[in-house]
């Protein structure tokens, strides 16, 4: 008999058989409280909710800010004055939210998924000299990243020539930023006194025989920031790095922020970063790298340290001789100096006050245009006094001196002098690049003079490691890409062209490839300056990924290309 009217049906009810209806209230009540258990319990987030890797560690990842999603950009020419974040145009970065849920890490297959995928809008800048206009990759953006998105950025089977030159290039860049990513200390920094407790036992990247010390982790965290910066990621980057030697992932923008946020709180009061006394070669690349960080993002966070770090290397600048003007610089300070000798009357203070050495001078005067190109304060009575400096040290032979013209040609004595030969156009190329930053003269006749005696000594790599010398191939590359590169107004390739295929081939020849390895990606055998400082790997590593950094870095000093 059908029920007319359910509300007096249950009144009827609850008169005549109580019982039975607190019976169906209490079942009901019982299935409402069960249903709220299993629907909370099956919308609960899980480990892999998103996509993200759940990897077993010793210790808790840290906790990522959210950011503003990257954006894809195109590496050859990069958008003026316009602050975000760069992408590389080969797949070999992806964000961490749209990673597949069964992506094995320990696999070396590069990137499970394109940059394509990366959400539209904004621009970016370029870094360190580069930031601005300008910058080319050499032979352009690798092209199979749109065809064979999610491989390993080498070329397909039987493809030759510059594109595969391309590929390794951007997979040797890769490797060399997760071998660094794997060797970064918890606080953010890298240091060569620590980097045995980054690395495998069995299988360690560094020589025990090597005095391991502190006194350049200011430098070389730096030197490591600036290998970051200069492929265009910053503090910001939401990309990922996968090391499928230890299945870890390292989202880029949290090394890079943890390294540049280590680095300032190292900042001294008068604006050095050295913890005792201030040394030359810590406070350029540190005053370069915070410029990078300020320059690729437009962050105060930035800006105000690397400002003081400029003004510390323009107050740290030697005097001229010539009781005018200024002059270069030298390890310690010109305070330190002036501190030192206030009130005593030795005969040898004046020459102690302007010595100075093209190796530091070098270093200074690219930190200071770099924070010149990012907006900040430069004098440029510091660029003239670089400039003359390096007039004083050149030779008439395109040879340029270390400390004057008299010790153009001659070795630069170091405690590895009968391990390494020493190249004495390294100084031609540290010549070279002061004139072509801080004077922007394409005419100069010391240029061809200098690039001439470069082509005489041209990278190798001997069986007994004896030739090698990262800091001469990185300058060297450098100045010759600049004099007639693909962005240069010569553009002829008449230097350029032979530097690179010797220097390409020497670079890429070193790195080390050992399978699931804490070596692989790291250029492990030192050379002649990483031996002295200890440094070993980290140094080698940052510095050759700079090298080949060299052809997306930097505009041309000398103004744009003829069409």
């Amino acid at each position: 008999m059908p029920i007319r009217d359910p509300i007096d049906f249950v009144r009827h009810a609850a008169r005549n058989s109580p019982w039975l209806v607190m019976s169906v209230l209490a079942h009901l009540m019982l299935l409402v409280a069960l249903g709220f258990v299993v629907i909370r319990h099956g919308t609960g987030k899980r480990p892999n909710d998103g996509g993200l890797l759940v990897v077993t560690r010793e210790h808790e990842e840290p906790t990522f800010e959210p950011v503003e999603a990257p954006v894809p950009t195109d590496r050859t020419r990069i958008p003026p004055n316009q602050p975000g974040e760069v992408v590389d145009q080969t797949p070999v970065y992806v964000p961490s939210d749209l990673v597949p849920q069964d992506f094995d890490p320990t696999q070396p297959i590069g990137d499970p998924l394109s940059t394509e995928l990366l959400p539209n809008g904004g621009a970016s800048g370029s870094t360190a000299i580069g930031v601005g206009t300008g910058g080319n990759r050499g032979n352009g953006p690798s092209p199979w990243s749109s065809v064979f998105p999610g491989r390993t950025p080498l070329p397909p089977k039987g493809v030759k020539g510059t594109i595969g030159r391309t590929f390794q290039i951007d997979k040797a860049v890769r490797d060399g930023l997760i071998w660094l990513c794997r060797h970064q200390n918890p606080d953010g920094s890298w240091s060569p006194r620590s980097l045995p407790e980054r690395c495998d036992p069995q299988r360690p990247c560094f020589d025990p025989k090597l005095h391991a010390t502190v006194n350049y982790d200011e430098g070389l965290t730096s030197l490591a920031l600036l290998s970051f910066l200069g492929a265009g990621f910053s503090n910001l980057s939401q990309q990922d790095l996968v090391d499928s030697v230890r299945a870890e992932r390292h989202r880029i923008g949290e090394v890079v922020k943890k390294g540049l946020v280590w680095l300032r709180a190292r900042q001294n009061t008068d604006g050095s970063f050295s913890r005792d006394r201030a040394f030359m070669y810590n406070e350029a690349l540190a005053t370069m790298a915070l410029s990078e960080a300020y320059g690729l993002t437009g962050n105060r966070t930035w800006k105000d340290p690397a400002q003081r770090g400029v003004d510390f290397l323009e107050k740290a600048q030697r005097p001229s001789p010539s009781g005018s003007g200024l002059w270069g610089w030298r390890y310690a300070s010109r305070g330190e100096i002036e501190d030192f000798r206030k009130g005593t009357d030795d005969a040898s203070y004046p020459k102690e006050l302007f010595d100075s050495d093209t190796s530091v001078t070098t270093w200074c005067v690219m930190a200071l245009k770099s924070a010149q190109l990012c907006g900040l304060q430069v004098r440029q009575e510091s660029m003239d006094g670089a400039v003359e400096f390096c007039k004083f040290v050149t030779a008439n032979d395109g040879l340029v001196g270390y400390l004057d013209a008299k010790t153009a040609g001659q070795i630069v004595t170091g405690p590895f002098d009968g391990q390494f030969t020493y190249h004495p156009t390294t100084m031609s190329a540290l010549g070279m690049c002061i004139r072509i930053f801080a004077r922007h003269d394409a005419g100069d006749p010391f240029l061809d003079q200098a690039a001439k005696r470069i082509l005489l000594d041209l990278p190798t790599v001997a069986k007994d490691h004896a030739s090698l010398d990262y800091y001469y191939w990185y300058y060297a590359s450098l100045a010759l890409n600049q004099l007639d590169g693909p962005d240069s107004p010569k553009r002829t390739g008449k230097y350029w062209n032979t530097w690179n295929q010797s220097m390409v081939d020497a670079v890429l020849t070193l790195q080390d490839h050992t399978d699931r390895a804490c070596t692989s990606g790291g250029w492990i055998a030192s050379d002649r300056w990483g031996s002295y400082s200890g440094a070993g790997p980290l140094y080698a590593t940052a510095l050759n990924v700079l090298t080949l950094e060299v052809y997306y870095r930097y505009p041309n000093a000398f103004g744009t290309k003829r069409n």
